[in-house]
């Protein structure tokens, strides 16, 4: 069981390929500083930039910046320590803990003497704050390595946390969901992991370009085109490498000759089970241009084409306002339509599982309360 889970983590850590980003293409808030591998004391390529820069604060505070896989040893300190986890994707475990996922914002508190490592996931930069607690007394003791059977175990267990209960989706309906959240959040490092995934569950490439042509109604051209930038450089790796990925059919011919406010009308009104004549109210009373643009380019344009399902719509379009992230109001909309297309709270439940995973709880957990509210009203 070792050799396949350290197996698949080399594997998935390949999979990124010549598209990974480097140092000076990672963006992070805090500069870079030195390079300060090879090191004893680091599994891999690790940079150091002190921040403070007065020691009379009595504050050491350093940025710490590792590449993907790397990690350092075990350890505790005799004073403690803080991590602010800044950019990226990372891991801390303690000693005889499982190991806690790292997103941009979290924060870990070690108390003094506690063993434990920290560092990136498998196929992602990490860059953290660590911050040494009562500096005048607070030493490191560095122990053995974290071995690549120790780390990969500890970083598939804790990304496959929900492995078992994302099974109510399809592998291609799980791809979707990556693909687009990672759009929607704008993750250029981990979209081309998710793409692959697409591919490998039978999309074809016009497929998984309808989920990212998609999401610019709902997170704008900008991360639209650069999702499709990034799909498209992925494309000519894998044909450089020998793989020819299927284009697939182009989009079928609208035969409905009514007019484009009309379908988007009808499409609303099938998909939401919401009548088209209820009095309009809130933005689309305030704004009744909006309210037209939505009925003719989203609701028609977009849902017409058929290369997706109005459900695989559906499903991207909650991903990609997770990963968006503030818009709650419209998540309670389009989880409201899941649940009438016969998307179960179960499966929605593992859309924000993955969203979990892949973007961390901030993202998330909102959506959470608003399929909790959802469902207490069914």
């Amino acid at each position: 069981m070792k050799a396949v889970i350290l197996t698949a983590w080399m594997c998935m850590a390949a999979t990124v390929g010549s598209m990974a980003q480097t140092v000076e293409s990672f963006r992070q808030p805090y500069p870079v500083g030195e390079k300060i591998s090879p090191n004893p004391n680091f599994s891999g390529e690790v940079w150091l930039s002190p921040l403070s820069g007065h020691k009379e604060l009595n504050v050491p505070m350093f940025n710490v910046t590792f590449a993907p896989a790397c990690r350092n040893n075990w350890h505790s300190h005799t004073g403690g320590q803080i991590l602010i986890a800044t950019a990226g994707i990372g891991y801390y475990q303690e000693k005889g803990q499982p190991a806690r996922r790292l997103f941009p914002g979290d924060i870990v508190e070690i108390p003094a003497g506690v063993v434990h490592w920290h560092g990136a996931a498998p196929d992602s930069w990490f860059a953290h704050l660590a911050i040494e607690c009562n500096p005048e007394i607070n030493k490191p003791t560095w122990l053995q390595p974290v071995n690549d059977i120790e780390y990969a175990e500890a970083t598939a267990q804790s990304a496959g946390r929900y492995a078992e209960a994302n099974r109510t989706l399809t592998d291609r309906e799980r791809a979707i969901v990556a693909i687009a959240s990672y759009t929607g959040r704008g993750d250029l490092e981990h979209l081309p992991l998710a793409l692959t995934e697409g591919l490998q569950a039978g999309m074809t490439v016009n497929e998984i370009n309808e989920v990212l042509i998609h999401a610019y109604a709902y997170c704008g051209f900008p991360r639209s085109l650069r999702a499709i930038q990034t799909f498209e450089a992925l494309i000519k790796e894998r044909r450089e490498q020998g793989i020819e990925d299927p284009t697939g059919r182009e989009a079928s011919p609208v035969a409905n000759k009514a007019s484009r406010y009309e379908r988007g009308c009808d499409i609303l009104t099938e998909i939401s089970g919401i009548p088209a004549d209820v009095p309009k109210t809130g933005y689309a009373a305030f704004a009744p241009t909006i309210e037209c643009f939505l009925k003719e380019h989203l609701f028609a344009d977009l849902f017409e084409r058929d290369l997706l399902t109005y459900r695989e719509r559906e499903l991207a379009t909650v991903s990609i306002l997770a990963g968006v992230g503030g818009v709650e109001p419209m998540a309670y909309g389009h989880m409201g339509i899941c649940l009438h297309l016969g998307i179960t709270p179960e499966q929605l439940t593992t859309v924000l599982n993955i969203v979990e995973v892949n973007l961390g709880p901030a993202s998330s957990t909102p959506l959470r309360e608003v399929l909790k509210d959802l469902t207490i009203k069914e």
